[in-house]
């Protein structure tokens, strides 16, 4: 199960471009909304938020506390930064059941690629393909990742697809079974093309023909003036 993620706000009363003197004063607009009930316009230390944001991910829910004490549980929705800076402009959290199923995208890892027979003696190398997959789960039994173990690849037909991740009790798979999350990817052969004693030989006759109809030419052009 998920740990509880808590983020203290207060309710925010300053909207549009006045948010500028909020997030100067490092304090970062914060939206919360969903499950039909009315959206809340709050508001978040900045640290505070950005140490949620680390820890939460997209997929651990975050429990926003208010200062009269009542608390939401939601997930991480959309994070808005700056186009130069990058820095946290405004966070948007949805409301969530506890007791129903959301989707949410989960990042997947490679683990023991270092353990891939298919890339014994040179034959490869582990690539990834997915990076991601989409996953339906109750909000505390989401995962924040999930591993492809690259120990199953033997060889250069082999690859893991996103129905075989071990999902884990209370996770079923929503984006497509069949995509592709790792393979092993073959080495670049470098064509060296070389040329024979003989090629090279008859190459030399070629230019030395050209160069004697060349001379003759020039003489011939010097007779006619």
């Amino acid at each position: 199960m998920a740990k509880n993620i808590i983020l203290n706000v207060e309710n925010r009363n300053t909207f549009g471009k006045k948010n500028r003197s909020l997030r100067r004063n490092g304090i970062t607009p914060v939206h919360v909304y969903g499950l039909k009930f009315d959206s809340l316009s709050l508001q978040a230390n900045e640290k505070d938020l950005i140490s949620v944001l680390k820890s939460a991910g997209r997929t651990t829910p975050v429990s926003i506390k208010t200062k009269d004490g009542e608390e939401t549980i939601t997930i991480v929705r959309e994070i808005d930064r700056h186009a130069v800076s990058g820095n946290i402009q405004h966070v948007d959290f949805l409301r969530v059941d506890i007791n129903e199923e959301v989707e949410s995208p989960v990042p997947v890892i490679l683990i023991n690629q270092d353990k891939a027979p298919g890339t014994a003696g040179g034959a490869g190398v582990v690539t990834q393909g997915t990076f991601e997959i989409t996953v339906k789960a109750k909000p505390f039994d989401m995962p924040n990742e999930l591993e492809a173990d690259c120990s199953v690849l033997t060889d250069l037909e082999t690859s893991i697809l996103s129905g075989d991740i071990v999902l884990g009790e209370g996770v079923s798979l929503s984006s497509s079974s069949d995509d592709r999350i790792a393979w092993i990817q073959p080495p670049r052969v470098i064509v060296e093309t070389t040329v024979s004693e003989e090629e090279a030989s008859e190459e030399g006759d070629e230019s030395a023909e050209d160069s004697t109809v060349s001379d003759e030419q020039q003489a011939s052009s010097s007779d006619d003036s």
